[in-house]
């Protein structure tokens, strides 16, 4: 009588834990804790009539996906636009190092974001981003990959 009941309780418990911590809804990005010392906004000139603007880039651990980091690069705009840019990433991790370009272009509201997945590996990490040819400064995070 008394296994039972501690096999029963046991049971509750393993089935609530299941239900709180694997969750039970769609999908969601894994946690990323990141640091990014010069912020997440790229300040930079376009690629026609020297129109200047600024692209936004967040970067999120990939959901299901260990080792694997998504980079959305939106552009905010450019005055004097349509215009865009070659968003250059350059990473390392214990994949090794790599590097991606993606293109975004963008009116003078927001464009559509760009989003593209590096492999980074697990453990501690780094990204540098910046324009392709270089236009303005860089921006970079130092994470840990889950």
């Amino acid at each position: 009588m008394f296994v039972r009941r501690i096999s029963a309780g046991l049971a509750v418990l393993v089935g609530v834990l299941g239900l709180t911590v694997g969750g039970v809804g769609g999908a969601r990005a894994d946690s990323l804790p990141q640091f990014a010392p010069f912020g997440t906004t790229l300040f930079t000139f376009g690629d026609a009539n020297f129109c200047t603007g600024a692209i936004a880039v967040s970067v999120e651990g990939a959901a299901g996906a260990p080792g694997h980091v998504l980079a959305h690069v939106t552009p905010l705009g450019y005055q004097r636009g349509p215009c865009g840019n070659n968003v250059q990433m350059q990473w390392v991790g214990s994949a090794g190092g790599n590097g991606r370009v993606v293109y975004v272009h963008a009116g003078e509201g927001p464009g559509e974001t760009v989003t593209t997945d590096l492999w980074v590996g697990m453990g501690l990490g780094k990204i540098i981003v910046n324009t392709w040819p270089l236009q303005g400064p860089f921006i970079e995070w130092y994470f840990w990959v889950l």
